[in-house]
């Protein structure tokens, strides 16, 4: 089946009801802008989802850490042994008896979700569906999930983001809790709410004109307490969104719920200044005073201070700005390893179009030919190179050595498949539109 096209013409729910009444079996590509996402089907069924700019909330990891499903320590131990084997996290997690395989096989259906919804919100793009005889995927984590389901609570999404944009214009905000010792009671959610992972599989979905149900004082659904939890008068929309167990969409919706019964607010600036003083109450109370008394002969003086700020936290023998230094391998030279990473991924591709497959060793790479200091990280060790399933994976660490999350680099392979014996690359295979 030929099936690609815009999206301007042909929507993402209706590619979706084509696949699934067709009973496809295969691979849908979708590009709008620098974001390409790709899903894949059995017989019309969505079985994996992944996208080249993958957002942090996706990562299996940070998904049952933030359901607290698994401790920090374990995960942290995870994805050291990740950078050992290159296992799948959720695999080696099962492995050592964390968590069971129904915990990591619900979370890997929260990241597919996460994924697909997003691109119900995509207004213009390109696909194309390239269909296989089978897919490779996990069948003992991965529970096919019927594609008619989805598109409803797709179109749910759909309608319901006007009303969150209303209220969540800016998602830079900060929210504190309007009354912080009021008791709230927890009620079962109304029927158009999603449960509490934020899915509802119903067979149809309400009509459009239904009104929003009356909301009763003092009583909120299980997500909205969830998040109003989470509103601590520092964090942003950004950040609340990060922290929620909750998929982007239900995280949002119960924040425009919890704003439109009162129960949240947007911060002042008395606020903001007085959460600064609590974080440090001495500077601040001498902060004017200190400011006023300076002549400008100081000025020069409080340029070279700041210069000798900046230059402190590299010294590693000055323990007193430790916290400096954290913040700047943190912030700093981690993305520098990170941007080290993607260059090489995009090298290790650059080599899979010339020459039809991908390097097995950072050595083969073009950049390592032309910048061999850029196969290795800040400190001097090497990056590692793997390819798993349909992702080509480069892994570094931190400075003790050690895995961290933003050091594990994931892109999608531009081609999926055997490699025949003649050498020809042909299908089954995933190709990328230009």
């Amino acid at each position: 089946m030929a099936l690609e096209g815009t999206l301007r013409d042909f929507s993402f729910a209706d590619i979706l009801q084509l696949i699934s009444l067709q009973r496809k079996t295969g691979v849908l590509t979708l590009k709008a802008d620098d974001n390409v996402t790709t899903v894949s089907f059995i017989d019309g069924n969505i079985v994996g989802a992944s996208t080249l700019n993958q957002h942090t909330e996706d990562l299996i990891g940070l998904i049952l850490l933030k359901r607290g499903e698994v401790e920090d320590g374990e995960l942290k131990e995870a994805l050291q042994r990740q950078e050992e084997t290159l296992q799948r996290i959720g695999r080696i997690l099962i492995d050592h008896g964390v968590v069971t395989i129904d915990t990591v096989r619900s979370a890997l259906q929260q990241q597919v979700l996460q994924i697909v919804y997003r691109v119900f919100r995509w207004n213009d793009g390109d696909y194309h569906f390239s269909q296989e005889s089978d897919i490779d995927y996990d069948r003992e984590l991965t529970e096919p999930m019927a594609a008619d389901h989805i598109i409803m609570e797709g179109a749910r999404m759909t309608d319901e983001w006007p009303f969150i944009e209303q209220w969540l214009p800016d998602r830079n905000v900060i929210f504190i809790q309007s009354d912080p010792g009021r008791e709230l009671k927890i009620v079962e959610p109304a029927d158009d709410d999603f449960d509490d992972l934020g899915f509802s599989f119903s067979d149809t979905p309400p009509p459009k004109s239904e009104p929003r149900p009356a909301r009763i004082e003092g009583q909120v659904t299980a997500n909205q307490m969830a998040v109003y939890r989470l509103i601590d008068g520092r964090d942003d929309v950004h950040e609340v969104i990060l922290s929620s167990p909750l998929i982007e969409f239900e995280t949002c919706k119960a924040l425009a719920d919890l704003l439109e019964m009162g129960l949240i607010r947007q911060r002042t600036n008395d606020e903001i200044a007085e959460v600064e003083l609590l974080i440090d109450p001495v500077v601040s109370s001498k902060r004017p005073s200190v400011l006023g008394a300076v002549p400008w002969l100081a000025i020069p003086f409080l340029i070279l201070l700041g210069f000798a700020f900046t230059i402190m936290p590299r010294n590693p023998i000055n323990p007193t700005f430790s916290a400096r230094a954290e913040y700047w391998e943190r912030y700093v030279v981690q993305s520098q390893s990170w941007l080290r990473m993607d260059w090489l991924a995009r090298a290790a591709e650059t080599e899979f179009f010339m020459h039809g497959f991908y390097p097995a060793d950072l050595e083969e790479t073009s950049i390592s030919r032309s910048n061999p200091e850029l196969t290795s990280d800040p400190w001097g060790r090497p990056y590692r190179i793997a390819i798993r399933g349909d992702r080509l994976m480069f892994t570094g660490s931190d400075s003790q050595g050690q895995p961290v999350p933003i050091l594990i680099h994931s892109r999608s392979l531009a081609w999926e498949g055997e490699t025949p014996e003649s050498g020809d690359r042909q299908g089954p295979g995933l190709i990328l539109l230009p």
